[in-house]
């Protein structure tokens, strides 16, 4: 007797079909907390207050262009439960190979270097911040890339103004 296996639905790629995520460049980033959680701090005033977890994700933010040569990073903030920043890739690969079809993410691309970040904070979390969750992010982030100096401004201003709008923004809970 034949069992045929269920199919499985693909999940749909957020990123642009074709597109490689190691080519210089700049690109805008959002990484969401599980469940949209305020798991990061609060805002009171305008003004971001973080907790233990969420000075451990803005550490680990900063030190990301430490770790890799080919990153520098622009301006980001940490909100009570996402991560908008600004990374630029420089160009200076850590490597020219491209894994095959189905085993991973080509090394020193957005999504490497996003998945080193999620995989730190929460190893960092789960043992220095010991009520943190056993999960800290969602599976995916959003990215755009910048293509012009116009973006490029008003996306910083967009963080920047970001704790001023909080009660407004997409990702607010209360």
């Amino acid at each position: 007797m034949r069992t045929e296996r269920p199919t499985i639905p693909k999940r749909r790629s957020l990123r642009l079909q074709g597109y490689d995520y190691r080519a210089t460049g700049a690109y805008f980033v959002t990484i969401c907390a599980a469940g949209m959680y305020p798991l990061f701090g609060f805002i009171q005033g305008g003004k971001v207050h973080l907790n233990n977890l969420g000075q451990i994700a803005n550490d680990c933010w900063a030190s990301i262009e430490r770790i890799r040569k080919q990153v520098s990073l622009d301006a980001y903030i940490v909100m009570p439960n996402h991560i908008h920043g600004i990374i630029l890739l420089t160009g200076e690969s850590e490597s020219t190979v491209t894994p095959a079809r189905g085993q991973g993410m080509a090394s020193g691309s957005l999504g490497a270097i996003l998945a080193q970040y999620k995989s730190i904070v929460t190893k960092r979390g789960q043992t220095l911040a010991p009520a943190a969750p056993r999960q800290i992010w969602q599976r995916n982030y959003y990215d755009h890339i910048i293509r012009s100096q116009k973006s490029l401004d008003q996306i910083r201003q967009y963080i920047v103004e970001n704790p001023l709008r909080w009660q407004d923004d997409e990702f607010y809970i209360d």
